[in-house]
């Protein structure tokens, strides 16, 4: 069964006639008709009833038209979709990204990148998700590129953009841990698995021999550091900006914390890399990246 076929049988489906459907078609009526017996071959069934000059069809013919109505609807919708990116790719930039990311460092960047005078028609459209997701989505192409955690999967193009310390949320006037033992004897908030901070706190305690057990489970760094605000227990995240919206201590982690940091990436596909107004902004973007990279640990100073 191929597209033509379907998209044959749909056409006379509608029109309930071969020479018209063939005449729409711009084919001939005999390869049209030859067409159609192959098919009704195949699928071993007929698919149409002869009514005079007229064809009507048959019961396994009105099941096979929604199948082929679908697929060809969805095979539209496709090539849409894709002549939609062709034409929009010089003014249109769609980043996926982690939502940390969305709290000021890109915003930031974005902002200064749009103020340029050749960029004002530019559009960019942020989509955010966890970083498995986002991948997912950078395949199928609804992102141009990703700002998101690490990845070990394969075809992709890593660049480090912002490193971030893992920093220690204490409850306001409670006690600052000063080991883990003390810390993970109390109650401590925790990223959902499926968040990539999860395992980065596993793994760079795993050396230590260090455990975390959390009382709490919370999405991202905002949702932890309201549950530490509002007396839930202790939490442990990286040290974004927000943090100074919330009523928390903001402690050093207990020793050993070396290298523990967040690291957040400008990930590509190897197989297809930005193109147009996306490729501008990312090498903007990546030129602009220096300074923000603050990868020396926490000692305690206030955002």
């Amino acid at each position: 069964m191929t597209l033509n076929q379907l998209l044959y049988f749909q056409k006379i489906a509608a029109m309930g006639n071969m020479g018209k459907a063939a005449k729409a078609l711009h084919i001939s009526q005999p390869s049209l008709s030859v067409s159609i017996s192959n098919l009704e071959k195949e699928l071993n069934l007929s698919l149409f009833h002869r009514n005079g000059h007229n064809l009507e069809l048959s019961a396994e013919g009105e099941q096979l038209l929604a199948h082929a109505e679908a697929i060809l609807a969805d095979l539209q919708a496709a090539q849409l979709h894709m002549q939609s990116l062709s034409a929009n790719r010089d003014i249109l930039i769609r980043i996926g990204c982690i939502s940390p990311v969305l709290w000021e460092h890109l915003p930031r960047m974005v902002r200064a990148f749009l103020s340029r005078p050749e960029n004002k028609k530019m559009k960019v459209e942020f989509i955010t998700d966890n970083t498995v997701p986002l991948i997912a989505k950078l395949r199928d192409g609804y992102c141009d590129f990703l700002i998101c955690s690490a990845s070990d999967e394969d075809g992709l193009r890593q660049t480090e953009l912002i490193a971030e310390p893992f920093v220690l949320l204490c409850p306001p006037d409670a006690d600052v841990p000063q080991s883990w033992e003390d810390l993970f004897s109390c109650s401590v908030i925790g990223f959902q698995k499926q968040t990539a901070a999860y395992y980065e706190i596993y793994d760079m305690l795993k050396p230590y021999g260090i455990e975390p057990v959390y009382g709490h489970i919370a999405p991202d760094e905002a949702s932890i550091a309201s549950l530490v605000a509002h007396g839930f227990g202790y939490g442990i995240c990286p040290h974004v900006s927000l943090l100074k919206n919330y009523n928390v201590q903001i402690a050093p982690l207990p020793l050993p914390n070396e290298g523990m940091v967040r690291r957040i990436y400008v990930t590509q596909l190897v197989s297809r890399p930005p193109v147009g107004a996306a490729k501008r902004f990312l090498k903007y973007l990546m030129a602009s990246a220096g300074p923000d990279k603050p990868e020396a640990p926490f000692t305690g100073s206030p955002l």
